[in-house]
């Protein structure tokens, strides 16, 4: 057991290719515009949005929008800007809330007033051509908008007509200058540019005048992509253990947004002499062994704060919960392995002479305990019971790392196997250990379906070569099932894989001392899996893969580690700094995380790379857990005991921190969908070693986390920051965490009145206020004083609320971020 290889309780014009964005200025005395597009009212007509300067005004609708200039005697000039051939009705929107909002307190009649108006800091509108969004926004003293054209899409498309212009030209230093009567509109020499290996490269852009009234853009070849940055904000952090030691491992949510956590746990109870499990729970007693515990399965609400929950899954040695699923009746699918010949069984599988009903093999006299088996449980909606529990595997030492479900409650499982009779199914791609078979060296992946309910076993096949060979993650969408995992064997199977990596260690000549990640693919047919690919990752070092996402196109999101320099990667989309330098065969001290997206090809069943990149700082980082979300955004979590991996430093407050804060910290990093940007990257942790084991992401994209937190030994406690938490406190020496992460920008606020005074309000949001935040107050939006309100928020039902004496009939707040 002590060998056995398993986490322990420690302490364009390039238009086919790209997207092009073309940006143009005009010059208004627009004072501080960037941050104000009001949403339209009662008093603008058809206008949807409206911006205001000293003397200027800029309006938008959906068949256009409107510059008026106010002249010096009190009358005004409007040219209106129309997009020629253009959809008729183009979705409009605002983007970018902002925090403050408009409130018209005009005259005694309080029925006229209009309080909470939305105020954003860009306008959009989608699709006024074919592939043509444009997005206005302002910059210092200029208006801007920007025309984004979708791959494939020809510039030649966006035509601009001013009418009510009297002249339309372009001047000598390739402004556009739009003349009416009073006054002249300039807007500056468009800009263009490309955005490649992290550095921006200008693009020849101008005007070109088709008419009187009327403008294209005249524009080179380009590649461009957008960065976004979304602030996010840390909703809950707490602890959950015992009086001795847990880990989570994995986590996953059901449809109702419950909070699913696995893990292992050492502890009888709680300090205070409360149970660690809840009544009514499957299994309510601690009765594992003294090396790694009993599994556990736990269930919390939403909001981290009430434990629906929480059951031991175990017999009297010792058993860990590696990976877990969860399907729409909110069953608990558990998998991991144990070597108690009590583990609890339900309906167990039983296929030809197999039967996962007892443990299998024969207790090894010279070390005092039973093989190790892998084990797949499915518990009821309530914990209160099992629907099936099984034993899975062989002679020899077995275990299950990861599992994945279908909407038929079939149960995917992966992991590996020293046995030589580990259950096999008829169509087995591979029905024999391909391996010698010995408990010290060598082993197989293995790839198993359980139908729903167990009893039975859909197919089951071998996975390796000659060597060594683990399944460490698994997922299905889509009739796909895509596995992850690492080998150092020469002759694990390359099917349909990746070109670059055809070979162990990127050669067939270098020897298997190093680890690959390797990837394969099934297509589910019938109640049998067919290959589609199987293909090594990594490159001359070692390279291990530790997580896996699936898409409904079948493509895969593998994440890990390496220590390879060499490591495949893409040149396109966004270039992170690693700092891999090591060339160690080994875990060395230094590691990088890598996410690399597997495409698959489809009807060719071959494979390409999507995108690949390795990204960490100097010291010790792997990325464990990986998640998309409903946009293809891609969620990683991990552990890192470097300072420096890439962060959104400039957008992160409270417990979200740009740098570690001790020792090891989780990191949790979220990839746009198109790989040109990160959302968000940020470190979570206090000044012990803490780990992220597991993520999900709900359909909010927001991300739910676990992992490990341990005590300090100075000090016996923990800084790992705990926040609207169910236990505020570290209990044993380790305890699991769990934290939700909001993708969310700063609250929005209102505002109404209160007799004579102004009533301002605002949600809370997480660790957003009001330690991080706080109201400002202006009375003129194009004014740059603004000022600190030092009152002290009384927070009732969940919001914030601030009784505020005006000043001024226009009053403005906003939030200013510490």
């Amino acid at each position: 057991m002590k060998l056995f290889p398993k986490r322990f309780i420690a302490a364009s014009l390039a238009l086919a290719a790209a997207a092009l964005t073309v940006r143009a200025q005009t010059a208004l005395n627009l004072g501080n515009l960037p941050l104000w597009f009001e949403a339209g009212h009662s008093q603008t007509g058809d206008t949807q949005f409206v911006a205001r300067g000293r003397d200027s005004a800029f309006s938008i609708s959906q068949d256009g929008a409107e510059i008026a200039l106010r002249q010096p005697d009190g009358k005004t000039a409007a040219v209106r800007l129309s997009f020629v051939g253009a959809k008729s009705l183009p979705v409009i929107s605002g983007a970018g809330e902002l925090a403050g909002k408009i409130n018209y307190f005009i005259g005694s009649d309080q029925t006229r007033w209009q309080s909470g108006l939305p105020t954003f800091g860009k306008v959009r509108l989608e699709n006024i051509y074919p592939g043509v969004n444009v997005v206005y926004y302002g910059n210092q003293q200029r208006l801007e908008y920007d025309f984004d054209l979708a791959a494939d899409v020809n510039p030649d498309t966006v035509a601009i007509h001013f009418d009510g212009a009297d002249k339309v030209s372009v001047n000598s230093q390739g402004e556009l200058v739009v003349e009416l009567n009073g006054g002249k509109i300039i807007q500056h020499e468009p800009v263009a540019y490309q955005i490649s290996a992290g550095v921006r490269h200008e693009v020849q852009a101008g005007y070109k005048l088709l008419d009187a009234h009327t403008v294209k853009f005249a524009i080179e070849n380009y590649d461009h992509s957008l960065p976004l940055v979304i602030d996010p904000i840390l909703s809950f952090s707490t602890f959950f253990g015992g009086n001795y030691g847990e880990a989570g491992w994995a986590i996953a949510l059901d449809g109702d947004g419950d909070i699913f956590v696995a893990g292992q746990t050492l502890s009888t109870g709680v300090s205070n002499n409360v149970p660690f499990s809840t009544p009514n729970a499957a299994y309510p007693n601690f009765s594992g062994g003294s090396q790694l515990g009993d599994a556990f399965v736990a269930k919390f609400d939403n909001l981290g704060t009430n434990l629906l929950y929480c059951t031991y899954l175990g017999g009297s040695l010792d058993d860990i919960a590696n990976a877990l699923a969860v399907d729409a009746a909110g069953h608990a699918y558990v998998a991991g392995f144990t070597d108690s010949p009590n583990f609890p069984v339900k309906n167990p599988v039983a296929y030809g002479t197999f039967s996962g009903a007892a443990i299998n093999g024969v207790v090894d006299h010279n070390v005092g305990h039973y093989p190790v088996d892998a084990f797949v449980s499915e518990l009821d909606t309530n914990g209160a019971s099992l629907i099936y529990s099984t034993y899975l595997g062989g002679a020899g030492a077995d275990a299950a790392n990861g599992i994945a479900l279908d909407s038929a409650g079939d149960a995917f499982v992966t992991g590996f196997t020293y046995s030589a009779n580990f259950p096999t199914t008829a169509d087995a791609l591979y029905p024999q250990l391909r391996c010698t078979n010995n408990f010290y060296v060598n082993a197989n992946a293995f790839v198993a379906e359980i139908p729903a309910g167990g009893n039975g076993l859909n197919y089951s096949t071998y996975l390796g070569g000659s060597n060594y060979d683990v399944g460490t993650a698994i997922a299905f969408n889509n009739g796909n099932v895509l596995v992850a995992g690492y080998t150092i064997s020469t002759s694990f199977p390359w099917t349909n894989g990746l070109a670059a990596c055809q070979y162990l260690n990127g050669s067939n000549y270098l020897n298997s001392a190093a680890p690959d990640a390797f990837v394969t693919g099934f297509a589910t047919a019938g109640t049998n899996l067919a290959l589609l690919y199987s293909t090594f990752l990594g490159s001359s070092n070692s390279d291990q893969a530790t997580g896996i996402a699936a898409d409904a196109a079948g493509n895969a999101y593998v994440v890990g580690w390496t220590t390879s320099t060499n490591f495949p990667s893409t040149t396109s989309g966004l270039q992170i700094s690693s700092f891999v330098h090591t060339n160690q065969l080994i875990y060395a001290a230094v590691t990088n995380a890598f996410l690399t997206q597997v495409k698959w090809n489809g009807a060719g069943n071959n494979v390409s790379l999507g995108y690949s990149q390795i990204f960490g700082g100097r010291g010790l980082d792997r990325a464990n857990g990986v998640a998309l979300d409903a946009a293809g955004n891609v969620f990683i979590v991990g552990s890192a005991t470097s300072t420096n991996i890439p962060t959104t430093g400039g957008d992160l407050v409270g417990s979200l921190r740009a740098t570690n804060s001790g020792a090891s910290d989780v990191f949790v990093t979220v990839f746009k969908s198109d790989f040109s940007s990160l959302l968000y990257s940020t470190y979570l942790g206090g000044k012990a070693d803490d780990f992220g084991y597991g993520i999900a992401v709900d359909a909010a994209g927001s991300a739910y986390i676990t992992g490990q937190t341990v005590k300090t030994s100075s000090s016996n406690q923990t800084n790992f920051p705990a926040f609207n938490a169910r236990q505020t406190v570290i209990d044993g020496v380790n305890d699991v965490f769990l934290a939700k992460i909001l993708m969310a920008s700063t609250p929005p606020l209102s505002a109404q009145p209160a007799g004579a005074n102004i009533l301002v309000t605002w949600p809370t949001v997480g660790q957003a206020t009001p330690e991080f935040l706080t109201l400002e107050t202006s009375t003129n939006l194009v004014s740059t004083n603004w000022t600190l309100i030092s009152q002290v928020p009384v927070l009732t039902n969940g919001n914030y609320t601030l009784t505020f004496d005006p000043t001024n009939p226009a009053q403005f707040f906003r939030f200013h971020k510490f």
